[in-house]
């Protein structure tokens, strides 16, 4: 992916670098990338992707962008108060975060 890409979801309302640190690469790798304007390696797109895919899916959910960011940056219950922004990091934690989202989703949580 390009680091048009990467611009494109930080906003620096709801979404700042500092979210996507650790999730998709480190703070000086993702500003290297942006201040050089160089496209992302595999791994970092495809860990861009899946944020993205998980704010989309959370935003669908939540009703709102800033309101799913919310949620990621808080501790949640069935993550042992783990926050979900932290899980994220991994492929399995993503799933899990997806989980939770669609439970929620369907009505699945008391």
């Amino acid at each position: 992916m390009p680091a048009s890409a990467l611009r494109a979801l930080i906003d620096g309302k709801d979404i700042t670098i500092g979210d996507l640190v650790g999730i998709v690469a480190s703070r000086r790798t993702l500003d290297r990338r942006l201040a050089d304007d160089t496209s992302l390696t595999l791994e970092e797109s495809d860990r861009l992707a899946r944020f993205a895919d998980i704010l989309t899916l959370a935003t669908h959910v939540l009703g709102g962008r800033a309101e799913a960011m919310e949620w990621l940056r808080t501790p949640q219950f069935a993550f042992e108060d783990e926050l979900p922004i932290t899980l994220m990091r991994t492929h399995v934690g993503g799933e899990l975060v997806t989980h939770l989202l669609r439970q929620i989703q369907h009505g699945m949580l008391a």
